[in-house]
């Protein structure tokens, strides 16, 4: 599993998708660090500023921002990381190398672990680029540490971990990158919606049984926005609201990868 796990961090990087990443990664730490300062005010206390505007004092104000990062970063690179990630999953099971990996002995669900856990570490690797050195700089000037963040950036790449388990099934199909990207990026779009049914499904649906399906589907469906807010809420509070986006969505990943493999193990290459 860990060559082919390294096998698709190298073809993440020849085919330039990890690369890409890591430079936009750069280019937003880069606009973060010097758009935010530090200043301190005639009482003797350091307030976080935002260009020109002040944010407030550090012990508020660094959480805060760092929970708007993880808002724009975590909605951005989620989108750009499923176009970079999936066909990591796809080329996997492409002729020629397929065929050659397999004739090397290698059990087929480890060369499907390999890729999927390569995607989730370029997606978390990314965000830590972006986020992480205005964290630590805010750290070293303000004492608020970087934990919650780091906690954040673990639950943001659970949620992508969601959908690239989607991905991962769609795979199977072997029709190319686009049917699993279009179903992850689906997924992640209906998700919100379902989270707030009440609001937009139900607002136009009276039936009982149509309001019992989307009642249904919201349960067995991941919910990465709802982990999104999660995040930044403990990023803010140190509490994430509750835990049933977090159970839900680990049976969805668990059983869904299960069945990937199984199939995958049966399935005629």
């Amino acid at each position: 599993m860990f060559a082919a796990y390294m096998h698709s961090i190298r073809e993440a990087v020849n085919k330039r998708m990890a690369l890409v990443l890591i430079g936009l990664a750069v280019l937003f730490a880069l606009i973060l660090f010097f758009f935010i300062t530090i200043r301190t005010v005639p009482t003797g206390e350091s307030v976080i500023f935002l260009g020109p505007h002040p944010l407030g004092p550090a012990a508020i104000a660094v959480p805060a921002a760092q929970s708007e990062e993880v808002k724009v970063t975590g909605t951005l690179w989620l989108f750009l990381a499923i176009f970079a990630a999936v066909p990591l999953l796809v080329s996997a099971l492409e002729k020629g190398w397929v065929e050659l990996t397999l004739t090397k002995g290698v059990a087929r669900w480890k060369i499907l672990l390999g890729c999927y856990f390569s995607g989730l570490t370029l997606y978390a690797a990314t965000l830590c680029v972006a986020m992480l050195p205005t964290a630590i700089y805010l750290w070293a000037k303000t004492g608020v540490g970087i934990k919650p963040l780091l906690i954040g950036i673990l639950i943001e790449t659970f949620g992508f971990a969601s959908l690239m388990s989607l991905a991962a099934f769609a795979s199977l199909a072997r029709t190319g990158a686009a049917l699993p990207i279009m179903i992850a990026v689906f997924v992640d779009i209906l998700a919100p919606f379902l989270a707030n049914r009440q609001q937009t499904f139900f607002a136009l649906i009276t039936s009982d049984t149509w309001r019992g399906v989307f009642n249904w589907v919201y349960k067995i469906l991941p919910k990465p926005s709802e982990l999104m807010n999660a995040s930044t809420r403990f990023i803010q509070y140190g509490s994430t609201g509750g835990w049933f986006p977090f159970w839900t969505t680990g049976i969805f990943v668990v059983v869904l990868l299960g069945m990937t493999m199984w199939l995958l193990e049966r399935k005629s290459l």
